[in-house]
């Protein structure tokens, strides 16, 4: 007998859970509710131009980038925390645990399809943003879709703390603990000023502390420079990405300990 091809095995098991969990994402009325007052909120950008002070076209360009960022966050938080409690309140994970399928292969494949799920929906809002500013000012610079990349990245750490809160807490909970590491980590390097800026040790080791922990996501954003068409280093770029990519292995590691842990019955 010739021996079985176990890494080809297992990718063929992470992609059914991936492409299974990326139809199951795409079905959701909420997510297409979501997508739906993103489309809207971009269209009326159309109308800040002509109430906007200053550079009207900055504030456009500013506004529709924001926009996008934020419908994002929202919709990996809001199907990341529902990636192991749906399987639960369905029993469809008694099902998938009975199956000679490792949980961190399940766990993973669920993460890919949500991140497939996210990727979709950047890459729409992309395509809207392109043609709303291209009607308006002309065809947006590269630093605009270098900054949408950006935001993968950092859509993809969320996710990834998403996903691991999902496999011990409740939806609700869970949003809520990856909600606090998303507003955290866009003022990872406010908070560390501020605790250097401090009088107490015992604050600026608990800022300190904080800092370390947290991810700093405000390294993700650079659609400042995009909105002003100023140059966004590529050094920058490598090393954003290495972080997110280091940071989320390290957490979908801890995912996937707890999730082998976790006890259904």
């Amino acid at each position: 007998m010739r021996p079985a091809n176990l890494p080809g095995l297992a990718f063929a098991r992470i992609y059914a859970v991936a492409s299974n969990t990326f139809r199951e994402a795409v079905r959701d009325k909420v997510l297409y509710s979501i997508l739906f007052f993103a489309v809207i909120l971009l269209l009326a950008s159309l109308g800040l131009r002509e109430v906007a002070l200053g550079d009207r076209d900055k504030v456009v360009r500013g506004v529709g980038l924001g926009g996008i960022s934020v419908i994002g966050a929202i919709i990996a938080i809001f199907l990341g925390v529902g990636l192991v409690w749906k399987e639960i309140e369905r029993k469809t994970i008694y099902t998938l645990a009975s199956k000679p399928l490792p949980r961190w292969q399940i766990l993973l494949g669920k993460y890919l399809g949500l991140w497939a799920t996210l990727a979709a929906e950047v890459g729409i809002l992309t395509v809207m943003y392109t043609l709303i500013i291209g009607y308006q000012q002309g065809m947006p610079g590269a630093g605009v879709y270098l900054a949408m990349g950006m935001l993968m990245l950092e859509l993809t750490l969320v996710t990834a703390f998403a996903t691991l809160f999902s496999t011990f807490a409740s939806p609700m909970s869970a949003s809520a603990y990856t909600l606090c590491v998303y507003v955290i980590g866009h003022f990872a390097d406010d908070l560390y000023t501020f605790g250097k800026a401090s009088n107490n040790p015992a604050f600026q080791s608990f800022t300190l502390a904080m800092y370390r922990v947290v991810p700093n996501l405000g390294m993700f954003n650079v659609r400042t420079e995009a909105v002003h068409g100023m140059a966004i280093p590529g050094t920058e770029v490598m090393w954003a990405a290495v972080y997110a990519l280091g940071y989320t292995a390290a957490v979908l590691a801890v995912a996937m300990a707890v999730f082998e842990r976790r006890d259904f019955k």
